[in-house]
């Protein structure tokens, strides 16, 4: 029997590997008796666009329904921030969402979203992966789940707390939106349709292969937004990823905006617009960018190991208004404490129209206050990538050679920090065979240089090809 074990805040896997209906069953079994273990008895599902992500949400809703649980399926495909905010606004005790994100086409996955509308803690996490293996290995025959509700529409109801309409009225922006074909599109569209812009969506099919590319909101995956934004005359282009809780954008220019400065222009946008003045979270692999921009404002800047679920806690716990991710994830604790690109685009576009600035024009005057920094990060597909740490433990004056004095911090992988400003990290990813190299500087030629120095010495000392 294959021992599955939850990650930060779910499982993935490779279709027909690793991830199938008997993992869905397994898996289901184990949150329906963790809610009835704490007295809960209703569940919502939600899917994304994947191949078999529709009939796997349906096998999850079956499973859990004769477990005796109560459950309702979005009656479409949906982000994942749309699913979170039905578990709380809807009075769920919990959300199952069939997704794997950004991961490549040929993974799928579940994430258990809790009553809040966030992630699940770590105890929560490690009780599932025992309650899973306690699951018998059974197969129950996939079918038909007809229980379905429009969490959609609950979705656009709750978000318009926050949209300033006489500020949309003002100006007409032009949009392009570049869902990646996966769970984002139409929606974000649509929303931005109805408060008067001018929307072009591209890559806004549902296509299971996602036209050979992952749709995870980096710069080499974006191009087709590029070209639009160009081409359309647009004022911005925003990049969701497959189950649309990252972000990242495109400027009038088509110059790419990494989630970095994204996070920085949010932070601009509820101190100066909204007027809020509390804590900041974000991940240990976060940039240093953050870091000025709090010191700026006089906020307390929190930073938590890699995974959204440590900022979930924070906000929850804590006096955190808004938590970010270097993957591009990013979540406003007054809607839910859960990542939202959709709800974080809108915000974007109010701020170009409260300050009556382009997106380049917002970026310049962020980093007037902050300096540049120049990110990058690397995955290496490697095998048992968790391993390779203890040699860049043991070797790291080997590997830092002519870098400079450093501190270290291993909060969550080990982040080497330079004396002279910068850092250079590495980490094994918690979803997938990658080693993660990160690496940012003042000058874009220094973190090219450093991050491609460490990964040859890498290899060098490991023996293998990196």
């Amino acid at each position: 029997m294959r021992t599955l074990s939850f990650g930060t805040e779910g499982y993935r896997g490779v279709i027909g590997y690793d991830f199938g209906f008997q993992t869905v069953e397994r898996i289901t079994k184990a949150i329906s008796a963790y809610l009835i273990e704490n007295k809960g008895r209703r569940l919502i599902v939600g899917y994304d666009t994947r191949f078999l992500s529709r009939e796997f949400a349906e096998h999850a809703a079956n499973i859990a329904s004769k477990q005796g649980i109560e459950v309702l399926i979005a009656d479409t495909f949906c982000p994942s921030p749309v699913l979170s905010n039905a578990a709380k606004s809807l009075g769920f005790n919990g959300g199952i969402m069939i997704t794997a994100s950004h991961n490549p086409p040929r993974y799928n996955g579940i994430k258990f979203k809790a009553h809040y509308g966030g992630a699940v803690t770590t105890d929560v996490t490690d009780r599932l992966s025992s309650l899973i293996e306690q699951v018998p290995v059974e197969e129950t025959l996939p079918q038909r789940y007809d229980q379905t509700t429009n969490i959609t529409n609950v979705y656009r109801h709750d978000i318009e707390r926050f949209i300033n309409r006489d500020l949309h009225a003002s100006q007409r922006l032009g949009i392009v939106i570049d869902p990646m074909y996966g769970a984002g599109q139409r929606l974000l569209a649509s929303l931005f349709e109805d408060l008067g812009h001018r929307v072009t969506e591209v890559r806004g099919t549902v296509n299971p292969s996602f036209g050979g590319t992952n749709p995870e909101p980096v710069d080499v995956n974006v191009a087709p937004l590029k070209e639009a934004v160009v081409k359309n005359q647009a004022d911005i282009g925003i990049a969701l990823d497959g189950d649309a809780d990252r972000i990242a954008l495109v400027d009038e220019k088509g110059q790419y905006v990494d989630a970095h400065r994204v996070f920085g222009l949010l932070i601009m946008y509820l101190v100066e617009e909204m007027g809020l003045h509390a804590d900041v979270a974000k991940t240990v692999s976060g940039s240093g960018l953050i870091d000025r921009l709090c010191a700026h404002y006089g906020l307390k800047l929190q930073v938590t190991r890699i995974g959204f679920k440590h900022i979930c806690d924070l906000m929850q716990h804590g006096n955190v208004m808004i938590g970010g991710e270097e993957s591009g994830g990013i979540g406003v604790a007054s809607h839910i404490p859960e990542r939202d690109a959709l709800l974080a685009s809108i915000l974007i576009t109010q701020l170009m129209l409260a300050k009556r600035k382009t997106l380049r024009s917002l970026i310049d005057s962020m980093e007037a206050i902050t300096g540049r920094h120049y990110y990058r990060r690397k995955d290496l597909q490697i095998r048992q990538a968790a391993g390779i740490l203890d040699k860049v433990r043991n070797n790291r004056n080997v590997l830092l050679e002519g870098l400079g004095a450093y501190t270290v911090d291993d909060t969550d992988g080990l982040k080497f920090v330079f004396k002279d400003g910068g850092f250079l990290m590495v980490r094994a990813s918690g979803t997938e065979p990658i080693l993660r190299i990160y690496a940012e500087l003042d000058e874009p030629e220094k973190t090219e240089r450093v991050i491609d120095g460490f990964i040859t010495r890498l290899g060098e000392v490991t023996g293998r090809t990196v």
